[in-house]
């Protein structure tokens, strides 16, 4: 028996289209995304099927949508496959999709805590005032010396993602995050992408949000996690419920220490990957950081006919 390692995908991975094959073939899955219209009170499924894309870019969409599609995702791909995961995890956003999947947030909790958040995270930096960069080929010890040096009370820019040994984020106040690209340049890294994001998200400046959606967070009372979970914040292995609320406060503004979680994982015997959700961003990470350990991205039914084979 494989030991399956099943993570999700975060904001990022969302477009317009995402779902829509399940949703057409599946009754099931038709009602799973009604059930989203409901819950939130506006047509969720029209804008994961027909965008636009601007729209569904924006935070407070992006995140139930993509939580959305990929429990829809997953839900076929466990009734096509029958696999139970040996232990989950997911990429910020994607860790409340693990929750639920384990069973600690019920299906409607967990689309109104990621809209919530979503508009937290969209409120908590005044728009174009802040950001996000990817660093590709980074040299961390340099990285981390010039944000220690350009960072201060009131501009603030620090390492958000820990992606993989290739790439790293950096967020923050978009005054220093474009002093710091400017000062590493040619030392700190190989390239610099500038993302398309509204806010400095894992960053200390996200911290007011935290603060304000833990107060939500304290009003849902959890439930047993019926899979271990592997966290953003510590990287760390627990199937306590106890712990859950205090990890997310802490990942939304800490870095997420994703390369760290795949290894955990992996040294817990993981043997076999699946990202479950659109697109493949987790996919080419893993790829790059447990390379010796397969991984599939899991989207289609094509996808879940694959893995049925691959399992047996």
């Amino acid at each position: 028996m494989k030991r399956i390692g099943v993570v999700f995908p975060g904001q990022g991975s969302q477009y317009p289209g995402m779902g829509k094959e399940l949703y057409e073939s599946d009754g099931k899955i038709r009602e799973l995304f009604q059930k989203g219209d409901e819950v939130l009170g506006y047509p969720i499924k029209d804008l994961c099927f027909e965008g636009p894309e601007a729209e569904l870019r924006k935070t407070f969409n992006t995140q139930p949508a993509v939580l959305l599609v990929s429990y829809a995702i997953w839900m076929k791909l466990r009734e096509v496959t029958g696999i139970e995961p040996y232990v989950v995890s997911g990429h910020s956003l994607g860790e409340y999709t693990a929750l639920l999947v384990s069973g600690f947030f019920s299906f409607e909790e967990a689309l109104i805590i990621t809209r919530k958040r979503g508009i937290l995270m969209e409120n908590a930096y005044p728009q174009g005032k802040g950001g996000m960069v990817a660093l590709l080929g980074p040299k961390i010890d340099v990285v981390r010396s010039v944000l220690d040096e350009i960072s201060k009370s009131d501009r603030i820019v620090s390492i958000a993602n820990l992606n993989s040994p290739e790439q790293i984020v950096i967020s923050g106040d978009i005054i220093a995050l474009k002093e710091a690209v400017e000062k590493m340049k040619g030392e700190g890294y190989k390239k610099a992408i500038f993302l398309d994001v509204s806010g400095p998200f894992h960053s200390p400046l996200m911290k007011k949000a935290a603060d304000d959606l833990l107060l939500d967070l304290e009003k849902i009372k959890g439930r047993r996690l019926i899979y271990p979970v592997v966290f953003n914040f510590d990287a760390s292995l627990s199937k306590d419920a106890d712990v859950v609320k205090e990890k997310l406060y802490y990942q939304m503004f800490s870095p997420v220490r994703w390369e760290e979680c795949i290894i955990t994982m992996a040294k817990e015997g993981v043997d076999l990957f699946l990202e479950v959700g659109p697109k493949n961003v987790l996919t080419n990470l893993i790829k790059r950081i447990v390379p010796s350990v397969p991984c599939y991205s899991v989207e289609t039914r094509n996808d879940m006919e694959k893995i049925k084979e691959i399992v047996g």
